[in-house]
């Protein structure tokens, strides 16, 4: 309890035994640890019993659901949110308490922490990716969890404070790879959902939109000043958009990606080039 008020805290987790140690040790400070996990098979359930006896299993139904059922279940007058693979800095928990404890509470209804993402060898501090300010504490009566797949977001009906302290994100140890997968991942989950909504990508902007991505971010945002992986980002962050939009058109035409079906009964090889006669048929 910090300023007479309680706080909960929630995670969701797959698999996470390499992160959800070092996740909750951050935030064991509070009054009530919620942990939602979608059946790991790995050592996640057993190392976040060292911190809290709430741990939930519950069937992963997609990234904004699982964290609304996780926000569903605590109990406190605020909530605090943390994804695995983040940590909250000494310094943004003693930012928080000492305003619940002075001046009789907070003014508001949630508190928006600047995150910090450590991506090839350096934390990232330009190109959008920082302070990209994410509201992660809330007045529970006020808040919501909403947003689009695959990106969760928490909303408050009331004023949202801007802190200092930052929360950390770890979220690439896998490097370039990692994040291109992920981004390709993600950007699949994007089209579906957007094409659902009635959303369109036309051909103009996926030639436009891409290029005006990279230049806002390695240019108006500042990312040339993180060296090689701040034009990392803004690459990746194109990239991201043009696989979204090009897959929207392809899953919009039914062109899921599948194998030719070919035929080559019939044909024959000849001579040491290797060339075929006969015909294909598909």
């Amino acid at each position: 309890m910090i300023g007479g008020k309680t706080v909960s805290g929630f995670v969701i987790t797959h698999n996470e035994q390499d992160d959800i140690a070092d996740c909750l040790e951050s935030i064991k400070w509070v009054d009530e640890l919620t942990v939602v996990d979608s059946y790991s098979t790995d050592a996640t359930a057993e190392i976040a019993r060292r911190y809290t006896d709430r741990i939930l299993e519950h069937e992963f139904a997609g990234h904004v659901a699982q964290t609304r059922f996780a926000f569903e279940q605590t109990t406190c007058d605020w909530v605090l949110w943390l994804d695995a693979d983040e940590r909250l800095t000494q310094e943004a928990t003693e930012e928080v308490r000492r305003i619940f404890e002075e001046h009789g509470g907070p003014a508001c209804d949630g508190f928006a922490f600047p995150r910090k993402t450590f991506f090839l060898g350096r934390w990232i501090t330009h190109g959008g990716w920082y302070p990209q300010h994410k509201l992660r504490l809330m007045r529970r009566a006020a808040a919501r969890i909403e947003g689009e797949e695959p990106h969760p977001e928490a909303s408050v009906e009331g004023r949202v404070r801007r802190l200092q302290g930052d929360i950390l994100h770890l979220s690439y140890p896998g490097g370039i790879i990692e994040y291109v997968q992920r981004s390709a991942k993600y950007a699949d989950i994007a089209a579906r959902g957007r094409l659902a909504r009635g959303k369109r990508a036309s051909a103009a902007g996926l030639v436009l939109n891409p290029a005006f991505v990279f230049l806002k971010s390695y240019v108006l945002k500042l990312g040339l000043l993180d060296g090689v992986p701040g034009l990392a980002v803004a690459a990746g962050t194109a990239y991201h958009r043009f696989i979204r939009d090009i897959r929207m058109r392809e899953l919009a035409r039914g062109q899921e990606a599948a194998e030719p079906r070919v035929s080559f009964e019939g044909q024959q090889l000849q001579g040491a080039r290797g060339s075929l006669k006969g015909e294909k048929r598909s």
